[in-house]
């Protein structure tokens, strides 16, 4: 039976939580690897684990209880991220007021910012690869639509760092899929435009508006935000042989928002 670890993925009310329900009924033994540990409870099928991904020792620790705990590694789902960081408070507190931008923000949002999404894939992979690289398996990434199109300055609810962190993860998932496909390691990535989760709900209780925090709800195409159910079946797709020869590629779940 095969092994997934999710980071993120605690939340109720989040991507990654859905992403988890849904590798468990693919038949996966599910790792929950998260700070957010009041979400345990819920994820009783799945083995959860706190880890901060920012931090290397943490995420070393937690792939190695998971491990240890199931005997191997197959499936990992990178959904840690955050535009303004993953500490506990940061996880169910709104987001700070005011645009952060890379010519306003300070140091330490940064570094933090960063860590959170970008430093915290590198992390995760790294630890994870050699375990991956046993019998093959997938990867899969979240970046964001903020990658492609950038933040406009006066938006709340995101940052320019966040913008730059998620094109990063794009640029790292297709280095990995260069390194790891002679193992059978298969390394994706999905960039979600804007989606119904918490994230987007706390956005809106702060701008009061139509305003999301990559912008204009009402300047999408489709004309509606995204799902976590849409955004976590692509996911869960690219866990699975039903895409056994799709790797190193950034897959846009947007409502034609990045062409409008």
């Amino acid at each position: 039976m095969k092994v997934a670890i999710v980071t993120g993925a605690a939340k109720p009310d989040s991507i990654g939580h859905e992403v988890a329900l849904r590798l468990l009924k693919e038949g996966m033994r599910v790792v929950v690897a998260d700070l957010y540990e009041e979400g345990f409870a819920a994820l009783k099928q799945c083995f959860c684990v706190r880890c901060d991904v920012s931090d290397p020792s943490s995420v070393e620790e937690m792939i190695g209880k998971a491990v240890k705990h199931f005997g191997r590694l197959d499936v990992l789902v990178n959904c840690v991220g955050g535009s303004w960081g993953i500490t506990r408070r940061d996880l169910i507190a709104a987001p700070p007021l005011g645009f952060r931008g890379l010519t306003n923000c300070s140091l330490e949002e940064w570094s933090t910012i960063v860590a959170a999404n970008l430093d915290s894939v590198f992390y995760v992979c790294r630890a994870a690869a050699p375990h991956l690289k046993k019998q093959g398996g997938a990867i899969v990434n979240v970046a964001s639509i903020a990658a492609r199109k950038g933040i406009p300055p006066g938006s709340e609810g995101s940052s320019g760092p966040y913008a730059v962190a998620k094109a990063g993860v794009m640029g790292l998932t297709r280095q990995l899929a260069l390194e790891l496909g002679e193992f059978g390691v298969r390394v994706n990535c999905v960039a979600p435009g804007v989606i119904a989760s918490g994230r987007l709900k706390r956005v809106l209780q702060i701008t009061k508006q139509d305003h999301g925090p990559e912008g204009s709800l009402k300047a999408i195409p489709m004309g509606r935000v995204g799902t976590v159910e849409e955004c976590a079946a692509l996911i869960v797709a690219l866990c699975t042989d039903d895409t056994s020869y799709m790797t190193g590629v950034t897959v846009d779940v947007n409502g034609a928002s990045y062409a409008a």
